[in-house]
């Protein structure tokens, strides 16, 4: 066999065994993450997020408890809010649960979410947005008692 051919089979079953490692990989990692326990601050945020990764927002919204101007925030007024022209896009998001504070019957999640959008050859297609929740402890779990804004799915 000439080297040139040899050199052609190798960069083959190298692309090919890359193909099938990636593969595999996104096949395992799909739905992959164990749930954490309903009843912590960090559960009920990653149940809530989980929820709107899957477009379930009535489910979404059972984890909130967001009070405004004394009245408890309806589903339609925190939907027609929150989701206000849902289109279509190229957007991906991931979410990572980062620091919770305890005090008393109040926690504050803070979640990292990595939005990815494609873009130019010189853009940078993952952007990081910082959001902190607060949490209020009801009998034996938790609410979500700010209102979360999720300008990262537009």
């Amino acid at each position: 066999m000439k080297s040139s051919t040899r050199f052609l089979l190798g960069f083959g079953i190298a692309i090919t065994v890359l193909i099938i490692v990636t593969v595999s990989l996104v096949l395992t990692m799909k739905g992959s993450v164990s749930l954490l326990p309903v009843n912590t601050p960090q559960g009920v945020i990653q149940r809530f997020l989980v929820a709107v990764q899957d477009q379930e927002y009535e489910k979404a919204y059972s984890y909130l408890q967001v009070q405004e101007n004394g009245k408890t925030l309806t589903f339609n007024d925190w939907y027609q809010t929150s989701f206000p022209s849902l289109r279509t896009s190229q957007t991906s998001w991931k979410a990572t649960l980062g620091k919770t504070v305890i005090t008393g019957s109040t926690a504050t999640v803070q979640v990292f979410v990595d939005v990815f959008r494609p873009g130019g050859p010189f853009d940078n297609p993952v952007n990081t947005q910082d959001i902190s929740f607060q949490l209020t402890k009801v009998a034996d779990g938790w609410f979500i008692t700010s209102r979360p804004v999720l300008y990262w799915l537009y």
